[in-house]
């Protein structure tokens, strides 16, 4: 075992160049280590009169006001802003994800859009579990929980 401090990127690129991500989002869904993050696909936001920004989702029964200023000039711009849901025990939390591509076209930039939600996930997984190590990230995979 060598001591080499690895960045989540460096992670990233090991699950990616041992062509492991099928089996690392397979694990996240499995909610492996008390820890899993989806993609919110329901997700809608909404502008309101004052300008402020509500965040909605029917399947998750999700209401709020979006308070972070860089996904309320995403919105308000245009831009497609993907929306995720994490669990971690028994606390739950809402991420967003700001895309380069337009609302209006997302349709002409599904296959980008794809790959940086998944990025997204994995990358929210190695961070959330300190998976800092190639070991790390195998004996996640390797985990039967």
């Amino acid at each position: 075992m060598n001591n080499m401090a690895y960045t989540p990127n460096d992670i990233y690129d090991y699950i990616i160049e041992n062509d492991r991500e099928s089996e690392f989002l397979q694990a996240i869904t499995l909610h492996k280590q008390n820890f899993s993050i989806g993609e919110i696909t329901d997700r809608r936001f909404l502008v309101k009169e004052d300008k402020t920004v509500k965040f909605i989702s029917k399947m998750y029964k999700i209401n709020i006001q979006i308070t972070d200023d860089d996904i309320i000039t995403a919105v308000m711009n245009g831009l497609y802003v993907s929306a995720f849901i994490s669990r971690q025990g028994d606390a739950y939390n809402v991420h967003f994800l700001v895309h380069a591509y337009p609302e209006n076209m997302k349709s002409q930039f599904d296959d980008e859009i794809l790959k940086e939600v998944l990025r997204y996930m994995i990358m929210m997984t190695i961070v959330r579990l300190r998976l800092d190590t190639p070991e790390k990230v195998e004996e996640y995979l390797g985990s039967r929980e």
